[in-house]
């Protein structure tokens, strides 16, 4: 299992038109999304890229609710509906593993996941 910030760091390198280089970027939510968080920095380095259009910067991808949430700073048309997508998409892939899941409650708490991590609350171990 991957730290978070090594996450974090990863994904900065490989997409830095994704992200503005004065804005810290969060990655808070399990593995399992990280190939939908990868997709969509794929998606707004590309259109950063572009000079006809406004950039749109990841700032976060956070888990809430038990869902993906993305956070940016500015927004395209093209941008709402990748990040549209991406947030239903991982309402329906497990925050764990990256498997079919659903949303279900556990011990209190919302959280997407397939059958084998249904009893999983925690999808990692909070970053020292």
């Amino acid at each position: 299992m991957a730290r978070q910030i090594d996450l974090e760091l990863d994904l900065r390198c490989r997409f830095p038109a994704a992200f503005h280089s004065s804005t810290h970027f969060r990655f808070d939510c399990g593995e399992g999304w990280l190939a939908i968080v990868e997709t969509l920095c794929s998606l707004l380095s590309h259109a950063n890229q572009c000079i006809e259009h406004a950039p749109t910067y990841l700032v976060g991808a956070v888990e809430k609710m038990g869902t993906l949430r993305i956070l940016v700073a500015g927004r395209d048309t093209r941008a709402i509906e990748w990040i549209m997508f991406a947030e239903q998409h991982a309402a329906r892939t497990c925050e764990i593993c990256g498997g079919n899941g659903r949303l279900l409650y556990i011990d209190g708490w919302q959280r997407v996941r397939c059958q084998p991590h249904a009893q999983t609350t925690r999808p990692f171990e909070a970053a020292e």
